[in-house]
């Protein structure tokens, strides 16, 4: 019986600690949204995830905006699953 891959939301996930987690997900094929203010190192973060042959999904979104996050948990939904 094969398992989905699970669906994993990472905030700050343009630099630092939120990309490393990144990494570290894909490495174990999690399908990632990844968000974060700073679209030129979410698109790097996107292609590192590529890379290591998992999905990602970039989101520009500011979490101290809850209007931003609601409608990137939604996207992330829709788009790699619940």
């Amino acid at each position: 019986m094969s398992r989905e891959p699970e669906v994993v939301v990472i905030t700050g996930a343009s630099a630092g600690v939120g990309r490393a987690a990144a990494r570290k997900f894909a490495r174990h094929g999690a399908r990632i949204g990844l968000l974060a203010r700073g679209v030129d190192g979410l698109k790097a973060a996107q292609r590192e995830v590529q890379k290591l042959g998992s999905e990602a999904l970039i989101i520009p979104t500011d979490v101290a905006n809850a209007e931003q996050v609601e409608a990137a948990a939604e996207k992330v939904e829709t788009e790699l699953g619940p």
